[in-house]
């Protein structure tokens, strides 16, 4: 059997892709119970995607590579951004629950999830700076870390506040619809 840094490293990479499956897995069971709906995990799982896209995006543009370092920032990022889509979904929920109707739900849910998920976005990124901008002995490993997390926060935080209403609009309009022809 043929050993070394580089399968060593192949075997963490996918085992860090494997704990990132099953992760996503166990979290939409989570959601689906917490929402009681089947629909609306699929909406805030569909943000990881997009924002793993940007993080890769980010360390491709700045020269960077995959490894585990990456896969590292990446799943921390996946964790701290989804949060803020599960709180505006819930926020928009539990409008819903209340009577409010579904565009002012959405507005509504909106508004008062903007200040934290700005402030989760900006204290995540700023505390994130020094390790892309620094210059210690470890700074060349943290860089594909800061990276992903940077690129992924940057663009799930837009993700977060227009894409996902914009995805529960699109479905709960057709359910809407379905209702006032019957």
């Amino acid at each position: 059997s043929f050993s070394g840094t580089v399968i060593t490293g192949q075997r963490l990479f996918r085992e860090l892709a494997l704990v990132l499956l099953v992760s996503l897995v166990l979290l939409y069971f989570i959601l689906a119970a917490q929402f009681e709906s089947l629909t609306q995990p699929l909406i805030v799982l569909l943000e990881i995607p997009i924002d793993i896209a940007g993080a890769l995006f980010l360390v491709w543009l700045w020269g960077g590579t995959i490894n585990i370092m990456t896969m590292i920032g990446i799943i921390v990022m996946s964790g701290v951004i989804i949060n803020d889509s599960i709180l505006k979904v819930d926020t928009i929920n539990n409008l819903r629950k209340s009577g409010v109707e579904l565009k002012e739900a959405i507005y509504t849910g909106g508004a008062r999830r903007l200040k934290p998920i700005i402030m989760v976005a900006m204290a995540s990124l700023f505390s994130t700076l020094p390790m892309l901008f620094g210059s210690g002995l470890g700074n060349q490993l943290q860089r594909p870390m800061a990276l992903a997390l940077i690129g992924g926060m940057t663009l799930g935080t837009f993700v977060s506040l227009y894409f996902i209403p914009l995805a529960y609009w699109y479905i709960y309009r057709q359910n809407r619809h379905a209702q006032n022809e019957q």
